[in-house]
């Protein structure tokens, strides 16, 4: 993965969580090229009901600080490249008010002869 194609995915991860930040989930489609989960109406359940479940209101946009700092080195955003080369796969720590929110956003990147194919795979507890 090239820096060009690292930040491509970074760019879509804000927008997705830009996104799910304005609780406006009919609009993910739009962030990607293609959703394996793709009842959004189903996602917004999940993640408002999951939110609701731990006192938080929304998630948070892309940059805000999280405040999870363990004894062991934690990244919020891990990148995860195929064996295949075929592309790779970002999981992404979600927040609220940066706490984590025990939700995962999981991002699948797929190289073409174009550029990349992006897949909002899921939405994980974690």
């Amino acid at each position: 993965m090239n820096d060009k194609e690292k930040e491509m995915a970074i760019q879509t991860v804000k927008k997705v969580l830009h996104v799910m930040h304005s609780k406006e989930y009919k609009k993910l489609p739009e962030c990607v090229d293609e959703m394996e989960w793709s009842d959004t109406e189903e996602i917004e359940e999940a993640v408002q009901g999951t939110l609701e479940m731990n006192g938080f209101d929304t998630i948070d946009e892309y940059g805000v600080p999280c405040n999870f700092h363990p004894d062991y080195e934690y990244h919020q955003m891990n990148f995860y490249e195929f064996n295949n080369g075929s592309g790779f796969s970002i999981d992404y720590d979600m927040t609220s008010d940066s706490e984590l929110t025990d939700l995962v956003l999981i991002l699948k990147f797929f190289y073409t002869d174009n550029g990349s194919k992006r897949v909002l795979l899921s939405i994980d507890p974690q």
